[in-house]
């Protein structure tokens, strides 16, 4: 098989030279496995099932315009989970402690 070089397009007459995406100026902490990645194809293949530990696809959120949506609590849910919370505390009831060692 051969292989051929395309010559690539200038952006326009301003910019006679093709758009560069650089790789990350600092490394980069993957949120799927942890690691350090100074390369965004480095960084994107943690994020695919074959990529990490957890055998799963992640998604990578970027710069999107998510719409905002306004949190509304639910008073009478709040009121009765207070309420179950003191009456649990007056009965005695304590969690248990749990360390994060465990």
């Amino acid at each position: 098989m051969k292989c051929v070089s395309v010559p690539r397009k200038a952006r326009s007459d301003a910019f006679p030279v093709p758009s560069l995406i650089r790789d990350f100026d600092e490394p980069v902490q993957s949120m799927a496995d942890g690691n350090w990645y100074s390369s965004k194809r480095g960084l994107s293949a943690s994020h695919r099932a074959s990529g990490n530990p957890h055998g799963q696809d992640f998604i990578e959120l970027g710069n999107d315009e998510a719409p905002w949506v306004e949190h509304k609590t639910d008073e009478k849910q709040l009121r009765d989970d207070i309420r179950a919370a003191k009456f649990d505390l007056d009965a005695g009831w304590r969690p248990d402690v749990v360390a994060l060692g465990d």
